[in-house]
């Protein structure tokens, strides 16, 4: 991988602009053509929102329909009506950051430009907008990983051929995946860019601009979705280990390691002050572990630093930081003042931290991995659509199309080429090929005769035979073939003025290490003669204790000035290689030299070239090489633990895929075609055609005219009307999480309950909502609705059916928690067919219905009135 350069991505980004607005149009039309939202009315628009997204867009309208911004936000500090009675900060327990952003601008262009922009129109077009940039960082990290522009495309075309695998955006597209990916996709980009500069410089540079950059993309992720803090500790393991098995100086890793936690630890504090302080995000395994990284890299920087003043040329304590019982001890300290400082803040009031939100997603791990029954609210997320695992026959299309098809193509021109070179080696064409290479040796021969001037009495000489001797291992090198011997005899000849530079640099270097030796010498000669004169003759033992300080103080004297900024500048020296290395080198560089002598070429400059090479070895690896880099160990290891992550639920299987969009040119040509970049871009070139049109193009014919979409049949809006015309303002109401987040945001009528069921207050009221699908008594469920104040309870009328389908039925989630009822029949269902006292069927169609709830003092009057006449 090459260097990167500011210019070059900026170059890059111009083209990746044009995907980014292509795909913003390509989701739009898609959206429309499913929806045809532009035909629809305000309630029906509205009514396309369920579950969380509904809750979200509620707050969005909340704050575009105040007079201004900042009205709106004082609003959302304190809302009643999404958990009643109770009072609940939205800022502090949601994540809104991207309705913040989008009705703040909303705000600017209504007042400025555009007044009659409409909110929801407006809303979409942000979440295109953020769309059409993850499509440009993939873009970008493509090319990066690659170093081919055509690698990028590649990417962008499987990303758009295998769209059904990416997070539907036009199919939820308030999701908040939408609005995170971006920034963590940035995270991710721009610390392969950090992480190549360091390769190729040997040095770390712009920290402060790392760490604001990362601590950005981090926080913003964090305030934009839950799932980004498991995100984010997958990568700081991944760079743990990679970091602690890189070759690398360990004063530059420990640098870079230390910004990198620090920019988590920052990230960590700025979406804990933006969200009015957020207690989950002190609870999280991401601050956990940064902080632990954080403090094994300042003990391995400290313990660096005093090696080198102890004059050790490297720690050799470095390995016992990484024995197992060091970093348990630091993950216990980690642990230890991440558990400080919540307890400091909860008896500060600074927060209120609640357990069991991050212990929602362990119980639905647990239910998946173990099949057992930990909580009716982890069994019902865990039956959610959006958790379910990804099909087989899906994923083997996938598979078939990104890595089989490339590899038996592959396969089929390596067994051409082996064919090919087998045939060639055969006995037929044996003397052909000896006749040939008489010729070509004796034109190279007449081409060594001619342009050095040698005479036959010359030829008898060891040197002039030895550098005939190097021109005919160039010809053998290239089969015989004597054009593409000219070929690579005019490339040696070609001088290149940067080795020219960096030789004369050498020569100023060792000028001036030359000086600074002989000045040393002269200092040392003075204060020998100085001490001989005043102490005379000194004792053994003494000489012996003082050598290692004069030469400490010497190393300290001779440093350069500009040396002295860095650690990682006079590592990365040349002059101060070992001596073993230095001589490998030298002998490379004279073997070059006479081979570019001997066939005819510019031996100084290639001299020059080559001794610059052997000097930047270290330091730009070779195209074989480059897979081991840290930059493609870290991708390809991200990959993998994306794919585990989307294997388990299918919602995050976009993770795996988008990442794989981007690893999958930079596999095949970096690892296993090496240095055969036309067969695998020609390879690549076939499959991707080929792609495109089987499944590519029937996969985008799927988008645009769906056969198996059809759009919601639920009756749900003769509901909300039914709502809206015949129920009091400030009706209370509970109901499925599907659709009571909807019943919200359409009627602004005041709920107990909603999608976010990770909340533990939730999860509870949640449980008492739903158990009017139980088989309990009527006074039991009775008494859990009415500590909730619900007045209106809405139900499914096909979980009513008094059967158990299959596990997921709540009926059967109910029966696997309280088995003891199963001998009586199913509440909802009573409810429906007979006159049930506290509880009246107000509304129903052929989805859902409504219970008004009434009052114990009506209950009361009713039974009283009822009973002479039962009596008569």
């Amino acid at each position: 991988m090459r260097e990167p350069n500011l210019y070059v991505i900026l170059s890059h980004a111009l083209i990746g602009c044009g995907f980014f607005f292509l795909y913003v149009q390509h989701v739009r039309v898609i959206f429309e053509t499913r929806t045809n939202i532009q035909q629809l009315n305000q309630l029906e628009r509205e009514a396309l929102l369920r579950r969380e997204d509904a809750l979200y867009y509620a707050f969005y309208k909340q704050l575009a329909e105040g007079p201004d911004f900042w009205h709106g936000y004082e609003q959302l500090k304190n809302v009643t009506d999404i958990e009643y009675p109770h009072s609940v900060n939205v800022l502090q327990r949601f994540y809104v950051l991207p309705e913040l952003v989008t009705a703040y601008f909303f705000h600017v262009v209504r007042s400025g430009f555009n007044p009659m922009v409409q909110p929801m129109q407006f809303y979409l077009e942000f979440v295109w907008l953020m769309g059409g940039v993850t499509l440009l960082v993939l873009y970008l990290y493509g090319t990066l990983l690659s170093e081919n522009i055509f690698g990028g495309i590649y990417g962008v075309i499987s990303y758009l051929m295998f769209h059904s695998f990416v997070a539907k955006i036009y199919e939820r597209p308030l999701a908040r995946e939408n609005f995170a990916f971006p920034f963590i996709f940035l995270q991710m980009f721009y610390l392969c860019i950090c992480i190549g500069r360091i390769i190729h410089r040997q040095r770390h540079t712009s920290r402060m601009f790392m760490i604001f950059a990362m601590s950005l993309f981090t926080a913003c992720a964090l305030l934009s979705w839950q799932f980004s803090t498991f995100i984010f500790t997958t990568q700081i393991l991944i760079m743990m280990t990679s970091w602690n098995a890189s070759a690398l100086p360990t004063a530059l890793v420990n640098a870079f390691v230390l910004d990198y936690s620090l920019s988590h630890l920052l990230g960590h504090a700025l979406a804990f002050v933006m969200s009015h302080g957020n207690s989950q995000l002190l609870l999280t395994w991401q601050l956990s572990i940064s902080l632990f990284l954080f403090l094994i890299t300042m003990v391995r920087q400290l313990r660096h630093v005093r090696s080198r003043r102890l004059g050790h040329a490297q720690d050799l304590l470095n390995g016992d930081l990484f024995s197992l019982k060091f970093l348990m001890l630091t993950l216990l300290l980690a642990s230890s003042v991440q558990t400080t400082l919540i307890e400091l803040f909860n008896r500060a009031g600074v927060v209120s931290v609640t357990e069991g939100d991050q212990q929602h997603f362990f119980d639905i791990c647990a239910h998946w991995a173990l099949q057992v029954n930990v909580g009716f609210v982890a069994h019902l997320s865990a039956c959610n659509p959006q958790y379910a695992r990804v099909a087989w026959s899906e994923l083997w299309q996938l598979v078939k199309t990104m890595i089989v098809k490339p590899y038996c193509m592959y396969g089929v021109v390596m067994l051409a080429m082996f064919f090919r070179r087998w045939r060639k080696s055969g006995a037929p064409v044996s003397a052909l090929t000896e006749e040939q290479r008489e010729r070509a040796r004796k034109y190279v021969l007449e081409d060594f005769i001619e342009e050095h001037f040698v005479s036959m009495s010359d030829m008898s000489s060891k040197e002039t035979e030895k550098q005939l001797y190097k021109c005919f291992r160039l010809l053998k090198s290239c089969d015989y073939d004597y054009e593409r011997y000219k070929r690579a005899q005019a490339s040696l000849r070609k001088e290149q003025p940067p080795a020219r530079d960096d030789f004369m640099q050498d020569i100023k270097r060792l000028r001036a290490q030359i000086n600074r030796n002989s000045v040393k010498q002269r200092k040392e000669r003075a204060q020998e003669t100085k001490e001989a004169a005043t102490d005379g003759a000194s004792t053994p033992t003494e000489e012996e204790d003082k050598d290692p300080e004069a030469e400490s103080e010497s190393k300290k004297k001779n440093q350069e000035p500009g040396s002295g900024e860095t650690e990682t500048e006079s590592a990365a020296d040349p002059t101060e290689t070992p001596p073993s290395r230095s001589a490998d080198n030298e002998e490379e560089e004279e073997e070059h030299s006479a081979t570019a002598a001997g066939c005819g070429s510019n031996s100084s400059g290639h001299r020059q070239r080559k001794r610059s090479s052997s000097r930047r070895s270290s330091v730009v690896p070779t195209a074989n090489a480059q897979i081991l880099n840290m930059h493609y160990v870290y991708s390809f290891l991200q990959m993998l633990v994306f794919t585990l992550i989307g294997l388990a639920v299918r919602k995050l299987f976009f993770l795996s895929f988008t990442q794989g969009c981007v690893i999958a040119p930079t596999v095949c040509s970096k690892l296993w075609y090496h240095r055969q970049r036309n067969i695998f871009w020609s390879v690549s070139l076939a499959v991707f055609l080929l792609s495109m049109f089987d499944p590519g193009m029937v996969n985008i014919r799927e988008e645009y005219f769906p056969t198996r979409y059809s759009k919601s049949g639920d009756d749900l809006d003769s509901m909300l009307e039914w709502i809206k015309l015949n129920t009091e303002r400030d009706a209370v109401f509970a109901g499925p999480v599907d659709i009571i987040g909807t019943v919200h945001l359409t009627t602004k009528r005041p709920i107990v309950n909603h999608a976010h069921l990770e909340m533990r207050q939730i999860a509870e009221r949640t449980e008492h909502v739903y158990s009017v699908y139980s088989r309990q008594q009527s006074s039991d469920i009775y008494n859990q609705c009415a500590q909730l104040k619900i007045q209106y309870l809405i139900i499914s009328l096909d979980e009513c059916t008094n059967e158990v389908r299959d596990d997921c039925d709540l009926l059967a989630i109910w029966d696997d928690k309280q088995p003891a009822y199963q001998k009586y029949p199913q509440f909802c269902h009573e409810l429906l067919h007979k006159n049930v006292p506290s509880f009246l069927k107000v509304f129903a169609n052929d989805h859902y219905g409504i219970i008004k709830m009434f009052s114990q003092s009506v209950q009361i009057n009713l039974k009283h009135n009822k009973m002479p006449e039962m009596s008569i």
